[in-house]
């Protein structure tokens, strides 16, 4: 698609300072807690609230957040395959979850009263 040169270099140099950060972060907290009650990748932010305090719905929340990144893996590589395979730009091929509704609203239009 193209673009990506137009990023600042300062943008991509602060997106890794914020990601080194918090990965030194993440590797200073396991280094000072105790093994039995460290639990990686938990950074003991949650500011709603939405961790469940029990030990199952711990387990249940850690197992629908690798269940959902791996879906969420798979639509990524779904998307890299069918823009090479098409070779249509997958913000060109499906406009409806990448522009504003505006100017979707007249693709889904001329869809409609194409197929009629």
């Amino acid at each position: 698609n193209g673009g990506l040169e137009k990023v600042s270099p300062v943008w991509w140099g602060f997106c890794f300072g914020l990601a080194a950060s918090i990965d030194l972060y993440g590797v200073q907290r396991a280094r000072t807690l105790d093994p039995s009650t460290y639990s990686p990748g938990d950074l003991n932010f949650d500011p709603m609230g939405l961790y469940p305090k029990d030990q199952k719905g711990r387990r249940q929340m850690q197992l629908a957040e690798i269940k959902h990144g791996r879906l969420a893996m798979l639509a990524v590589t779904a998307f890299a395959v069918q823009e090479y395979v098409s070779s249509i730009g997958i913000i060109d091929e499906t406009p409806i979850f990448f522009r504003p509704f505006s100017t979707v609203e007249s693709v889904l239009e001329t869809i409609a009263n194409s197929s009629v």
